[in-house]
C-alpha cells in the first residue's frame, strides 16, 4: 500500500466490456474503501457459490480473482459495474440460457464482436437436474429464516445500542461480524433473483409470441405480500398519527437513502427524514393509500393473468399458471431478501462509526466518518498501529471521492471510460421528443415532471405528478406511492423501481440512462409503459 492508493479507482483491460446496469441500483452514490471492501468479495463469492449449488459450476469454480478483469463486477471511478464479458461466460453455463439475450438484456443491444463461450457442459446437466430443485426449494425456505433472525440481530445489536443499550462485542468485531451477515444474506438472495429472471422471461416471451407483450408485464403486477407496499402503507399511519416514530424505526430504521452504500446514514440516525417523509404522505386522499393502490393492482394483475391464459394453447397454458403461482412467491421473497442483507448493511454502518469514534479518541483518525475511507484489511492494521499516516491516505481519498461524484459516465463501456460531456435539459421546441427504457409496463398517463437528483432532497408531488429520477432503493417507496409514473435512468425488469411500481399499479419507464439529464423539473410528459415510451411534450 501506498499514501496515494485508492481502491475504489478500479481498473479495466482495454478489451474489456462493462455496465452500470443494476448492480449500481444495489450501490447507487460513490463508493468509499470500505463499501467495497463490504461488497467485493463477497458478492463475487456469492454469486458463483449459488451457481454451484444450483449445479452450474463446480466447486472448485468458486474462486476469486484479485483482478477485477476476471470477477463478474467491479468498480470503476467510485462505482460498481457488472463485468459484461465474464458475465457472459459464467451465465452460459445456465442450460437453456440464451447468452445474447442475456447482453441484450444489460445492454440494450448485442455487440457484433461478443465472445460465444461454449455453454453448458452435457454431462453436468442431470447434476443440474438433480441439485437445482433442492437448492431453489431450500433456499426459498432459508430466505424467510434468515430475514427474520437477521430482524431479530439488527433489533438488538444495531438498534439497541443506538438506543444506548451496551453492545456485545468490540466496535472491529461488530463490524466483521455484520459483514459476514451480508454476505450470507446475499446468498440467499441470490437464488430468488436467479427465479425471477426465469418467471419474468417465461411470462412476458409467451406473451410476446402471441402479439400482446403488455399482458405479460400486466400479469406480473400486484402480487401483494411486498416489504416495501407495507413500508409505505405504515408511513401513512404516522403521518396520521396510527404509528408512532418509535415504533416505525425499531420496524425500518436501516433504511435511508442510498442504503445499500455504508458510507450514508440511515434512518435510524436521522428520524427528521422520516418525518418530513411522512409529512408529504399527510394531505392525500384514501384513495391514494398505499394498500389501497396495491388492492386495484392486484386486481388488474389478476384480470390480465386471465386474459393471458385464456389466450394461449392448452400446452402454454400449464406453463403459465405455474409461473404465475411461482411469480406470488417469488417476488414478495426478493424484496425480503433485500431487506436482509441492507439490515447487516446498517450493522456494518454501525459499528464502523463506532470504530471510527475510538480511532479519534486515539488519536489515529482526526473526524469518526473518516473510518469510511479505509478498507477492512486498513482499518484492522490502524488498530493495531500498524498504519502509518491515514489521516494522510484518507485526505487523499477524500479528494479523489469528490472527482468521482463530479464524473458523468456512460451507463455502458468498453476499458476504462471517458466522462461525458452532460447533455443539457430538452430545449424549448415545439416538438415532442422521445425517450425509451430497458422495461416498463404499467398503462399511460400524463403529467408534469418532478425531477429529484438527489434521494436527500425534500420533494413535494401533486397529484399528476411523474416522479423522474437516476435511481432508487426501497426506501423511496412511501414517494413512489405519491407519484402517477416513474422515469428513472437506470435499472430493468427485476430492479426495485419495477417490482414497486408494478405491486401498486403506475406506468413505469426503467432505464432511460439520461431522462434527468434531458427532462427538466416541470416539463409535462407521457409516460406510456405498454410501449415503453416517454413523450416530453411540447
Amino acid at each position: 500500500m501506498t499514501e496515494h492508493s485508492d481502491p475504489v479507482r478500479g481498473y479495466s483491460q482495454p478489451d474489456r466490456c462493462w455496465t452500470f446496469t443494476n448492480v449500481s441500483e444495489a450501490t447507487p452514490d460513490i463508493l468509499s474503501p470500505l463499501c467495497w471492501s463490504v461488497w467485493d468479495r463477497p458478492l463475487q463469492e456469492t454469486l458463483l457459490a449459488s451457481l454451484a449449488a444450483l449445479g452450474v459450476l463446480s466447486r472448485s469454480d468458486v474462486v476469486v480473482s484479485s483482478d477485477q478483469n476476471f470477477n463478474g463486477t467491479g468498480v470503476i471511478y467510485g462505482r460498481q459495474a457488472f463485468n459484461v464479458d465474464v458475465m457472459r461466460e459464467v451465465m452460459s453455463k445456465v442450460p437453456g440460457m440464451n447468452i445474447d439475450d442475456f447482453e441484450r438484456d444489460l445492454l440494450g443491444t448485442v455487440r457484433p464482436n461478443a465472445s460465444t463461450p461454449p455453454g453448458a457442459s452435457l454431462w453436468r446437466i442431470p447434476l443440474i437436474a438433480a441439485k437445482a430443485p433442492y437448492a431453489l426449494v431450500s433456499s426459498a425456505r432459508e430466505v424467510e429464516r434468515n430475514y427474520h433472525a437477521t430482524k431479530a440481530w439488527w433489533r438488538s445489536e444495531v438498534f439497541n445500542v443506538h438506543q444506548g443499550a451496551p453492545p456485545k462485542r468490540p466496535p472491529l468485531e461488530d463490524l466483521l461480524y455484520a459483514r459476514d451477515r451480508f454476505a450470507r444474506s446475499f446468498y440467499l438472495h441470490a437464488f430468488t433473483r436467479f427465479a425471477l429472471v426465469s418467471i419474468q422471461g417465461a411470462v412476458c416471451k409467451t406473451a410476446a409470441r402471441i402479439g400482446v407483450p403488455a399482458l405479460g408485464t400486466a400479469a406480473l403486477a400486484g402480487q401483494g405480500g411486498v416489504t416495501e407496499t407495507q413500508l409505505a402503507e405504515d408511513t401513512w399511519r404516522l403521518a396520521r398519527g396510527e404509528m408512532g416514530i418509535a415504533s416505525f424505526l425499531a420496524e425500518y430504521g436501516y433504511r435511508g437513502p442510498n442504503e445499500g452504500n455504508v458510507y450514508t446514514k440511515s434512518w435510524r440516525e436521522q428520524p427528521d427524514r422520516v418525518r418530513a417523509m411522512a409529512k408529504a404522505q399527510a394531505n392525500r386522499a384514501e384513495l391514494e393509500r398505499p394498500t389501497v393502490r396495491a388492492q386495484r393492482a392486484a386486481e388488474a394483475a389478476r384480470d390480465a393473468a386471465a386474459s393471458l391464459i385464456g389466450a394461449v394453447g392448452a400446452k402454454d397454458r400449464v406453463l403459465l399458471r405455474f409461473m404465475l403461482a411461482r411469480a406470488r412467491t417469488v417476488i414478495p421473497r426478493l424484496e425480503i431478501g433485500k431487506a436482509a442483507y441492507v439490515m447487516p448493511l446498517d450493522g456494518v454502518r454501525a459499528a464502523a462509526r463506532r470504530l471510527g469514534a475510538e480511532l479519534t479518541r486515539q488519536g489515529l483518525l482526526e473526524q469518526i466518518d473518516d473510518v469510511f475511507f479505509l478498507a477492512i484489511p486498513e482499518l484492522q492494521l490502524l488498530a493495531a498501529r500498524q498504519l502509518t499516516e491515514a489521516p494522510e491516505l484518507v485526505q487523499y481519498r477524500k479528494a479523489t471521492r469528490e472527482t468521482y461524484r463530479e464524473m458523468t459516465l456512460p451507463v455502458h463501456f468498453t476499458g476504462m471510460p471517458e466522462p461525458l460531456v452532460t447533455t443539457a435539459a430538452s430545449p424549448q421546441t415545439d416538438e415532442p421528443i422521445f425517450l425509451t427504457g430497458a422495461a416498463s409496463g404499467g398503462g399511460t398517463v400524463e403529467g408534469r415532471a418532478r425531477v429529484l437528483l438527489d434521494p436527500n432532497d425534500d420533494i413535494e408531488l401533486d397529484d399528476g405528478d411523474i416522479l423522474v429520477c437516476k435511481f432508487t432503493d426501497p426506501s423511496w417507496a412511501p414517494l413512489f406511492t405519491l407519484a402517477d409514473a416513474l422515469v428513472i435512468d437506470l435499472g430493468g425488469a427485476a430492479s426495485h423501481g419495477a417490482v414497486v411500481a408494478r405491486e401498486i399499479g403506475i406506468p413505469y419507464v426503467i432505464g432511460t440512462q439520461t431522462g434527468t439529464t434531458i427532462i427538466r423539473d416541470g416539463d409535462r410528459l407521457r409516460v406510456d409503459g405498454n410501449n415503453n415510451l416517454v413523450t416530453i411534450l411540447p
